[in-house]
């Protein structure tokens, strides 16, 4: 896609209101959306970096992210066709499963899209975002910020206020969309990226949508930013998948809220397997009666890694059902976090709601799991109930696996893999699931040397 020269203020280190106003103008935004961002950029300087005495960061430290050192904007080159992307980016693609639609977000702008003939035949729009502005603008000021506004914090601020890139479904009613819609997110130059989904799911429709970040390798630190905003109409069903897998150089801060109307349904699955450090915030909102939600989780981190994750199961109207699983495989001198939430807000009677996470440490190494669930019930005819378990990989069944002649690294390989096997058999792609398969697979078989290399 050919791009118009790019201010030299948006390719500088550091952020500001010039620079918001001149990403505005570069991209031809209407003057709402300016308002917005630049409201965003005030929020962003009046909120505090989060720090240690926070109660919702008081495990992750990230005193030494400094915004300041990030340019607001990695350009991508034009691009014609897939044989003009990264050779990494065509593997990526190469290697995914059938998709009836794709973008490729190259740094901070869509270098590359496809969409099925049949899909805009039958009304359904996938395309980024700032397209969608042009064509769909109703559309889009009705839902953009919606559930992830600029004062959710300091990150949706700076979100709100500097994104570009990013990708925008909308599936008509009543359309199922049976082939995945498919998103690739792919940075290769030292930066940031902030990019935005927005989904919209009108009543009665299904599509499954699969988000996957993936990033060259670098020694310089780069960072992304991101925000997702789902939106499941009546009756309606979504499948969401956020697949992380930036090299160790990469900050790594999303958020992802949904709300689900009546009778609606939405899965959500984020993985987490790379970067240097990461906080993801996944937060379903139960709005409609009778509306359901699945949240799974998995994560695996080593070296000196540090992985980052709250959740939300916001039951707000009665006769809601939702139900999380979280696992996650630790090693070395790695951090996870998890901090999971279940809220019954008054009125919402008849809630049935689960909350689980597991973790597994391998080794006898320094690494530390921190697992938070937590109820907060205001009403008063409700079933909900949370769990936790961590602890190290059961000698026993190494022994057992090895006394039948596997090596320990096999054996540890087929105990991660079953751990795992609950939360893996819900990818709905074979070529996704071989993918993170492998990922997995390489995280356990590297030597510590290799994986701080």
């Amino acid at each position: 896609m050919q791009q118009k020269e790019v201010p030299k203020v948006l390719t500088s280190k550091g952020i500001s209101a010039e620079v918001v106003e001149a990403l505005s103008g570069f991209k031809g935004e209407p003057d709402w959306l300016m308002e917005k961002r630049l409201h965003a950029w005030r929020t962003f300087e009046n909120t505090p970096m989060p720090t240690l005495r926070d109660e919702a960061w008081r495990y992750t430290d990230i005193s030494d992210v400094r915004i300041e050192d990030f340019a607001p904007y990695a350009p991508s080159p034009d691009v014609t066709s897939e044989g003009d992307l990264p050779e990494a980016v065509q593997t990526l693609i190469r290697e995914g499963e059938e998709n009836s639609a794709l973008i490729v977000q190259h740094n901070s702008e869509t270098a590359y899209s496809r969409v099925d003939e049949e899909l805009t035949r039958r009304g359904v729009v996938f395309t980024d975002l700032h397209t969608a502005l042009e064509e769909h603008e109703d559309l889009i000021r009705e839902h953009l910020f919606g559930l992830v506004p600029e004062d959710y914090d300091k990150f949706a601020a700076l979100s709100a206020a500097a994104f570009s890139g990013g990708s925008f479904l909308y599936v008509p009613r009543g359309v199922d969309v049976e082939v995945p819609i498919q998103s690739y997110r792919w940075l290769d130059v030292i930066g940031s990226i902030m990019p935005r989904t927005l989904i919209v799911v009108e009543e009665g429709a299904s599509v499954t949508y699969i988000d996957e970040y993936a990033s060259a390798d670098g020694e310089d630190p780069a960072f992304s930013n991101g925000a997702i905003e789902l939106y499941v109409g009546q009756g309606a069903n979504l499948r969401y998948v956020s697949l992380q897998n930036w090299e160790r150089n990469v900050l790594h801060f999303n958020t992802i809220r949904s709300s689900t109307g009546k009778d609606a349904t939405i899965s959500s699955l984020v993985v987490s397997l790379g970067s240097q450090l990461s906080r993801t915030n996944v937060e379903a909102g139960l709005t409609g009666a009778g509306s359901d939600s699945e949240m799974f989780g998995l994560y695996f981190a080593d070296s000196n890694q540090v992985l980052d994750h709250h959740t939300l199961q916001d039951h707000i109207a009665p006769n809601a059902h939702s139900n999380l699983l979280y696992k996650g495989a630790l090693r070395d001198e790695s951090l996870t976090v998890f901090s999971g939430l279940i809220r019954v807000e008054p009125g919402a009677q008849k809630t049935d709601a689960y909350q689980t996470n597991r973790n597994v440490i391998l080794g006898t190494d320094e690494a530390m799991a921190v697992s938070l669930p937590n109820l907060e019930i205001m009403a008063d005819d409700v079933k909900c109930s949370h769990g936790s378990t961590t602890g190290q990989v059961d000698e026993s069944d190494l022994f057992y696996l090895m006394s039948r002649g596997i090596p320990r690294n096999e054996a540890e390989k087929l105990v991660v893999f079953g751990f795992f096997g609950e939360v893996t058999s819900r990818v709905p792609l074979r070529g996704l699931k071989e993918k993170l398969d492998r990922a997995i697979e390489g995280k356990i078989g590297m030597g510590f040397e290799e994986r701080v290399a």
